[in-house]
């Protein structure tokens, strides 16, 4: 591809948000964005490249020349040491020695001091102040507390109910409740 150019930026802006920029195209990309006189429809992508740009150069300024070097030679292969037979064996009964004890004493998992109703719930979670809170030993008790105030406001609510029902009823027996108007009227006073 040519040099970037106030004709082609466009273009230029799309191959490098696909990625397929190389690495001296970038650095030209950069440059043309360090100017002063780009046209105002690539302004919002100054920013953008001046931060590529910063850590392109910070990136080189804390390489070392040990460092670019090392990845540039040929690196020498790990050899083990050969082992007769015997000396494997002792090498698996260690490791078999190490898998055993890491298993005694590794810590416990956060769920194994959870009680197991509580596992129901999981993924359930609260939001208090602002953060959430996933740990069932919070969270569990909180939903018990919202379902038992809910139980108790619909007790409630089937108590007012239960009244209301009570006092038709003495009202019943006190009119003609066989007269359809009278049986409207006083079902419609406590309906409200």
């Amino acid at each position: 591809m040519n040099t970037v150019n106030d004709n082609n930026i466009s273009l230029w802006i799309q191959r490098f948000l696909d990625g397929e920029t190389t690495c001296a195209e970038e650095r030209e990309l950069y440059a043309y964005f360090s100017r002063e006189d780009i046209p105002e429809e690539v302004k919002p992508y100054r920013a953008m490249f001046g931060w590529y740009d910063s850590l392109a150069s910070s990136a080189n300024t804390t390489a070392t020349p040990a460092a670019a070097t090392s990845v540039s030679e040929k690196e020498t292969p790990v050899r083990l040491p050969a082992f007769r037979p015997w000396q494997w064996i002792s090498v698996a009964a260690m490791l078999a020695l190490l898998l055993t004890v890491g298993f005694l004493f590794r810590p416990k998992s956060s769920m194994a001091d959870i009680p197991e109703e509580y596992l129901a719930y999981q993924g359930s979670y609260i939001v208090r102040d602002g953060k959430k809170i996933t740990d069932l030993r919070i969270v569990v008790p909180e939903i018990l507390k919202t379902e038992q105030y809910i139980d108790d406001r619909i007790n409630s609510v089937d108590e007012a109910i239960d009244i209301n029902q009570a006092m038709i009823e003495s009202m019943s027996s006190q009119l003609d409740m066989s007269n359809p108007a009278i049986r409207e009227a006083v079902e419609a006073a406590f309906k409200d």
